[in-house]
């Protein structure tokens, strides 16, 4: 009777071997074969990976000629590489790893940056465009070399966000068609929002808005939804997008991007007279928290606050966790007037 192989150990330990390679490791890790390639691209290891600290990195956009026959063409190459700092334990011997993407029959713009969990997003645009032809848009993975090159829905609109989806791992991209607010050319009305499972046959499916009356507008106000336009960013916190947003003419909120359920909502921002959605900011502080950021205009000074979501689940949990003023002057939470405020109501949708 033959004796039982050795046991592998579970896909969560494995995981958690991973995360402690360096990032070039892994890509070897895949290589090796399917079985193990088939181990780093579950979405457990996606979750373990995406707890690592940030690497700093450079991303480096050059152009080369490329031979086809007796005539050159030109080629755009971006380089991503891992910066190796003096604080590196070992500078001097450790070799730079570089990862790079080209694309032969397209320009990539170095404007348009963009990146959500690990894959870096960008404009692409074809040499010999043809009429009718969407924006498109180069994904690359540098962890595992991988890239595609998707098309947007024709007519005018963004990217807004992106994500890796919590359960199935495939990367999705969320468009939006907008317009112009009129009087304010910072600001955009979002019209159709569609979302895309880059890789999936079905293409971009739309994904209704929230009627603005769900973020406390009367019925007599304008139901259009006003963000920010090109740079404005999504932040990504507890499986869910986050944009800033003002519904309608009342106070400004955060539109809430369920990444599971595929779902809208509006969360309540803080409850701050004169909260400007032009210039306050969303992010997420170290300890896993909503951060809002806003500007005040009061006289004599202007100054920075700090709002803190203390409780997800409870968007009357806001509190003012410091003020600086654009001086740079710091202000102690007590002499800012730390308090705790409730926000105003929104609807769960």
């Amino acid at each position: 009777m033959a004796a039982p192989g050795p046991s592998l150990p579970p896909d969560d330990v494995v995981a958690e071997i991973l995360a402690r390679l360096p990032a070039r490791s892994i890509g070897r890790f895949r290589a090796v074969c399917r079985a193990w390639n088939d181990i780093t691209s579950r979405p457990i290891a996606d979750s373990v990976l995406a707890r690592r600290p940030a690497a700093v990195t450079a991303i480096l956009k050059g152009s080369s000629w490329l031979e086809l026959g007796d005539e050159p063409h030109p080629v755009d190459i971006v380089r991503f590489d891992r910066f190796r700092g003096r604080w590196h334990p070992d500078v001097h011997r450790t070799p730079p790893c570089p990862r790079a993407v080209s694309l032969d029959d397209m320009t990539i713009s170095t404007e348009d940056f963009r990146s959500w969990d690990g894959v870096l997003c960008t404009r692409v645009f074809p040499r010999k465009p043809q009429p009718g032809d969407g924006a498109g848009y180069m994904l690359w993975n540098p962890l595992t070399d991988s890239c595609a090159v998707v098309f947007a829905p024709a007519g005018h609109g963004r990217i807004i966000g992106g994500y890796a989806h919590p359960v199935t791992g495939r990367f999705h991209l969320i468009h939006s068609s907008d317009v112009a607010v009129s009087g304010d050319r910072d600001l955009v009305a979002p019209i159709t929002v569609r979302i895309l499972g880059v890789g999936d046959s079905a293409g971009w499916r739309e994904v209704p808005l929230p009627p603005a009356m769900a973020a406390g507008c009367s019925e007599s106000e304008t139901t259009t939804i006003s963000m920010r336009g090109e740079r404005d960013h999504s932040v990504n916190l507890h499986g869910n997008l986050h944009w800033l947003v003002q519904p309608g003419s009342g106070k400004v909120a955060l539109l809430a991007f369920d990444t599971v359920r595929e779902k809208f909502r509006f969360i309540a921002a803080p409850d701050r007279p004169g909260l400007d959605l032009t210039t306050a900011r969303s992010r997420v502080v170290p300890g896993g928290k909503l951060c809002v950021l806003a500007l005040t205009k009061e006289q004599p000074r202007a100054a920075m606050e700090v709002w803190v979501l203390d409780d997800y689940s409870d968007s009357r949990s806001w509190r003012l966790r410091e003020t600086a003023r654009l001086d740079r002057t710091h202000l102690s939470p007590s002499a800012g007037s730390s308090r705790t405020v409730s926000g105003a109501r929104c609807g769960a949708g």
